[in-house]
């Protein structure tokens, strides 16, 4: 009866060590995600619809970086860090082109969300909104701001800059501050 409970709570302690170390690495390698629309400059922009001065490209991923399901798509514009990828990723096959969209189509942006990948740590803001043309309706994300790896590394906390998006007239030259992605 004595080695019963023994063996018992060796059993225990080994399943409850399992669902812990699950967890543990459930919780560091899932990428987090915070809400950055208070955040500026997508607190300028949120809840606005804004007029797109360029040509742009809607993409499906093959492998999406957003966790944001009801906003299937990428959008992308010929100031985009990685429009000069697009065609190369079309070969590969991570990107599926959908439609091309003429200068003058409106946007609607409904928030901003950072992504934080759990393996590589690296941040991609992306803000999300809805698109209108020849009746359809489109969902996408724009990934919209990257880090300056110096600031970063001196510990400067603005230390996020902006490629001039298709809906601003000028570039911004400002850097900011986002906070990093929270685990839940």
């Amino acid at each position: 009866m004595k080695t019963k409970k023994i063996i018992g709570l060796v059993m225990l302690i080994v399943i409850g060590g399992l669902v812990l170390l699950t967890f543990v690495l459930y919780s560091t390698i899932k990428t987090k995600s915070t809400d950055i629309s208070k955040y500026a400059p997508y607190n300028n922009w949120i809840g606005k619809t804004v007029t797109l001065d360029k040509q742009t490209v809607l993409v499906m991923e093959k492998a999406r970086l957003n966790g944001d399901k009801s906003y299937p798509y990428l959008l992308l514009d010929s100031l985009h860090p990685d429009w000069q990828y697009l065609e190369e990723r079309e070969k590969n096959g991570d990107y599926t082109k959908v439609v091309v969209f003429p200068a003058g189509l409106k946007l609607h942006i409904k928030k901003a969300i950072q992504f934080t990948g759990g393996v590589s740590g690296n941040s991609t803001p992306m803000i999300f909104g809805t698109l209108f043309h020849n009746g359809k309706e489109y969902k996408t994300g724009y990934q919209w701001g990257q880090r300056q790896i110096a600031r970063y590394m001196d510990k400067i906390k603005e230390c996020w800059h902006f490629h001039r998006a298709p809906w601003q007239t000028r570039p911004d030259t400002v850097f900011y501050a986002l906070p990093d992605a929270q685990w839940w």
